[in-house]
């Protein structure tokens, strides 16, 4: 693997430790700005599943494999398909599934990635592969922060956080 994608690629398995450490933290009913903290949850995995790669090729599977109402990864009452109702909350199990699932389809995703990818567009796509890798590297953490927030504020309790001392733990160096 090339050295530019394999620090990529272990850089999303810290932001993988930090959601999955969120995820089994979270307070998922409090709700918060008119939405309960699954939802926003769901909508950071949903934008990770849909935007990671390439939006233009992707086709939802969470429905039929975690009934997962897609809509309810839209946060923004102003956009098509908004489901208001507080009263759904996606359990635990389902969003690490559905997690699991993310997961894994990125880290095959970093199995054929080549450094020339990433500096092209996907077809039909208006920004490159790594534009998109860094769009959802700030949007993830953006909403991982509001999620440990909202369960602070309810549960006085942080979620634990890994960050880049993490990395040879989880990645030692080879001799």
């Amino acid at each position: 693997m090339e050295e530019l994608i394999r620090q990529i690629k272990e850089q999303q398995e810290i932001n993988f430790k930090n959601v999955e450490a969120q995820i089994l933290c979270a307070d998922l009913e409090t709700v918060f700005d008119g939405e309960n903290n699954s939802r926003y949850i769901f909508h950071y995995l949903h934008s990770m599943d849909r935007f990671f790669m390439n939006p233009a090729d992707y086709v939802y599977e969470g429905d039929s494999l975690f009934r997962i109402n897609e809509d309810l990864s839209i946060i923004d009452s102003n956009r098509v398909g908004y489901i208001e109702d507080k009263s759904i909350v996606i359990s635990r199990q389902q969003l690490l599934d559905y997690f699991n699932f993310v997961k894994a389809k990125i880290q095959n995703y970093f199995e054929t990635l080549t450094v020339e990818q990433l500096m092209e567009k996907p077809a039909d796509c208006e920004y490159t592969r790594l534009e998109f890798i860094l769009a959802q590297f700030r949007h993830l953490m953006w909403h991982v922060g509001v999620s440990s927030a909202i369960t602070f504020n309810s549960k006085g309790q942080w979620n634990e956080f890994t960050g880049l001392s993490g990395l040879r733990a989880m990645f030692p160096l080879k001799n």
